[in-house]
Parts: structure tokens; C-alpha cells; sequence
């Protein structure tokens, strides 16, 4: 019994030098900022400053109040929502394809819709960056080919328009990965499923919904959590593409976040709203994962 205790104490001190390093990367890199964070939203001031004041709550209530925040905030949820549909949905339609209408060639077709999932982000940004531009622009050159009328202020100049841009860079960079994803859980499904759904009078429509749906929901839960987490944290498609404008119309949290802590150097307001911006991921992540237990 003793030898017994001493091998599992043995094993413990392994694990726990094991898991050391990583701890020790977690603890300075993700829980010490963390904490620094907190303590910083309830203070005013400088990144280069070394006196904090104690303001309390205000920050937290100037966010409130700032109506650039609610337009950052609001931009968010179009961005999670559009994306949701575009990267998720499409994902789900290519997916759905290659399982079931390409025989040949559907590892070549994933491959190229896989790839861009793999390239930067700031590459990503700057190659739509060309394609928007409105003089050398491919997409400029194909809407006047047929016969239609570019933005007169360009594709992202124009307030009415930009955000819908940036979802549409975000679903050519991110569908491939929620293909994957939707296809592996497609695979997954046995064959014998569908063959009694067959038997019972089941097929097309009613199998996707009796049979296919059912086997993936977990799947598209998993996807629809990545894509809000996406959607919330965005921030490189954005800084790159657009900064925030025109006129605060592409502005996101991660936007004002930086504008308000490197470029107007309120820190402790720049920490105020990444607690809020946490707490709302926390609340969304939480609420998804309990509507996909409760079905």
C-alpha cells in the first residue's frame, strides 16, 4: 500500500512538472493581463502613465453612454448574425455537396475551398483590399461589365454598404473551415440510417430533416459558438481594411478598444469596455451550449 501511494505521489510530481510550463504560460500571458484588466476598467489612465485614478463604475457608465459604442456593439451583432447565415449556412450547402453530389474530384474541391482558411489575415484583407479597390478593382471591372453602376463612393467608402463587404471577405476567409467541419459531421452519419429512413418513406427533404439535421445539430452548434466568438472578437479584417469608417460604420469592439487605449490613450475606459465585451461573449457561449444540451 505504501509503494502504491508513493507511485501515485511519484506520478503526481510528473504530471504536475509536466503541466509547469504551460501553467506558468497561461498564468503571465492570459491570467496576470487578465486580472491587470479588471483592476484597470474601475481607473483613468495612460498607457505610459504611471498615476491611476480611482474612478469606480464610470467607465463602465460612460460606455453606456457612448454612442459610438453602441454602434460598435450593434456592428458586432450584424457581423455575428451575417455571418452566422453566410459562413455557417453556405459552409452547411458545400458540405452537404461534397458528401452527396460530387463523386470525383471532392477532395481537390475542398482543398481549394479549404484554402483560405490557412492564409492570414492580413493577407486576406489586403488581397480584398485590391479587389475593392474603385480604380483597379476586379470587382469594380465585373459590376461594370455587366452593365451596372460601381458605389460613387466606392465599395468601402460608402457607410450604407461597408459592413456588408466585410462580411463577405469574413465568409470567403472562414467557409472553408465550417465546410470541414459540417462534412465530417455528415460522414459520420451511418449509411443504415438513411436506407430505414428510405423504407419508411423518408427521402430528400424528409431525410434531411429526420435524419441529416439531427445527426449534425451538434455539429452546427460547435459552428454557430465559433462563428459568435469570431464575430465578437473580430478586429484584423476591419483594422486593416477599413479602421473603423467611414464615419464609424465598420466600428467594432475591437476597433474602439484600440482606438480608445493606443490612439486616445484612455486605458482604463479601453479596459472597462473588454470587461463588457468578455461578459457578453461568457453570456453567449453559456446560452448557446445550454440550448444544445436542452435539445
Amino acid at each position: 500500500m505504501i509503494s502504491g501511494a508513493l507511485r501515485g505521489l511519484r506520478l503526481a510530481g510528473w504530471n504536475g512538472a509536466m503541466l509547469a510550463p504551460a501553467l506558468a504560460l497561461v498564468g503571465v500571458f492570459v491570467l496576470i493581463p487578465s486580472v491587470v484588466t479588471l483592476a484597470g476598467s474601475f481607473f483613468a489612465f495612460g498607457i505610459t502613465s504611471s498615476a491611476w485614478r480611482f474612478v469606480g463604475l464610470d467607465n463602465y457608465l460612460q460606455a453606456f453612454a457612448d454612442p459610438i459604442f453602441w454602434v460598435a456593439l450593434r456592428n458586432n451583432i450584424i457581423i455575428i448574425v451575417g455571418s452566422i447565415i453566410s459562413q455557417v449556412g453556405l459552409g452547411a450547402i458545400l458540405a452537404a455537396i461534397l458528401d452527396r453530389g460530387i463523386k470525383r474530384g471532392s477532395t481537390v474541391y475542398r482543398t481549394i475551398t479549404f484554402m483560405p482558411v490557412v492564409i492570414s489575415s492580413v493577407a486576406v484583407s489586403l488581397i480584398w483590399l485590391m479587389i475593392y479597390d474603385p480604380n483597379v478593382g476586379a470587382l469594380n471591372a465585373l459590376v461594370k461589365a455587366i452593365g451596372l453602376r460601381p458605389p460613387r463612393l466606392g465599395w468601402l467608402g460608402d457607410p450604407s454598404i461597408s459592413i456588408l463587404m466585410m462580411l463577405v471577405t469574413a465568409a470567403w476567409a472562414n467557409v472553408g473551415f465550417q465546410m470541414v467541419l459540417v462534412l465530417a459531421g455528415l460522414q459520420a452519419i451511418p449509411k443504415e440510417l438513411y436506407e430505414a429512413a428510405a423504407l419508411d418513406g423518408a427521402r430528400g427533404l424528409k431525410a434531411f430533416w429526420y435524419v441529416t439535421l439531427p445527426g449534425i445539430r451538434n455539429i452546427l452548434v460547435v459552428g454557430i459558438l465559433i462563428t459568435t466568438i469570431g464575430g465578437l472578437k473580430v478586429f484584423d479584417f476591419v483594422f486593416v481594411m477599413t479602421g473603423g469608417g467611414p464615419a464609424n460604420a465598420t466600428q467594432v469592439m475591437g476597433t474602439y478598444i484600440y482606438l480608445q487605449a493606443f490612439t486616445l490613450g484612455n486605458m482604463g475606459y479601453a479596459d472597462a469596455i473588454s470587461i463588457i465585451l468578455l461578459l457578453i461573449a461568457l453570456a453567449l457561449g453559456v446560452a448557446q451550449l445550454k440550448l444544445s444540451r436542452r435539445g
